[in-house]
């Protein structure tokens, strides 16, 4: 098995993981269910990342951040040449505003320390303060919404096909 798919098949089983926490519609497992579908994007747009840099397309290493944002503007402008014209047009129809909007918006949600100074904001695993100061945690009814759990699921599985598409793709396109 290579890294491109590795990173999808782990994207995979997260997304997996997370269909058993939302299957039973309990507000109480809203939390993990997006803090997975967060690691199946992840995951996923870092299988791509592996697959154009073992392709020869990319030089970039993938590291240990786990925000899938800060790849996309280096996917949808990759270097112009007509072997990459199938790739560029897949990656461009899967990383449309509304999706590269709805990945910026998951990422959010990661756990992340608060600059000095700022409240703990929402996010899918640590207590955090609202608005109002008051201490809430993510399993609490009401942090996420049953709406942003389905637009999430629904962000995690469009981005898992697209990606079997462009890895696919990637495959089959000449090596540079």
């Amino acid at each position: 098995m290579d890294e491109a798919s590795a990173w999808f098949r782990q994207g995979v089983a997260d997304r997996l993981a997370a269909e058993r926490f939302a299957g039973d519609n309990d507000t109480e497992t809203r939390c993990h269910a997006i803090a997975k579908w967060q690691q199946t994007v992840e995951k996923c747009v870092k299988a791509i990342v592996a697959a154009l840099r073992m392709a020869g397309v990319l030089h970039i290493e993938i590291g240990y951040g786990h925000k899938a944002a800060r790849f996309i503007d280096v996917l949808i402008r990759l270097p112009h040449a007509v072997k990459h014209r199938a790739v560029q047009q897949e990656l461009r129809r899967l990383l449309d505003g509304r999706t590269r909007a709805g990945i910026v918006a998951l990422d959010a949600l990661a756990p992340r320390r608060p600059p000095p100074g700022q409240l703990p904001t929402r996010n899918t695993e640590y207590p955090f303060q609202d608005a109002a100061a008051n201490w809430t945690y993510p399993a609490s009814a009401g942090v996420f919404s049953q709406e942003e759990t389905q637009r999430f699921r629904a962000l995690a599985h469009r981005i898992v096909e697209g990606v079997g598409r462009i890895t696919s793709a990637i495959r089959r396109r000449p090596r540079d």
